[in-house]
């Protein structure tokens, strides 16, 4: 498995079979993902999304451990 750091965010493509999910940000969280212009691509909000989950399953994961760090304080 290999990470997707430092590349270019993918296009959405439409899977066979895939699930419709509504992800609700609040205006500051928006315009804060239109504003990754240092990456110097747009992000469809979707898309950043898709890439956490990417990221959270990397071998060497410190988000999928800080995902679970919280959701134990969150739930205790």
């Amino acid at each position: 498995m290999t990470t997707t750091y430092g590349t270019a965010p993918r296009r959405a493509t439409k899977a066979e079979g895939a699930i419709p999910t509504t992800v609700r940000f609040d205006p500051g969280e928006s315009r804060e993902i239109d504003h990754w212009e240092q990456t110097g691509f747009r992000w469809d909000k979707a898309e950043v999304v898709r890439e956490l989950l990417r990221m959270a399953r990397t071998p060497d994961s410190i988000l999928c451990d800080a995902l679970a760090a919280r959701a134990k304080r969150t739930c205790a």
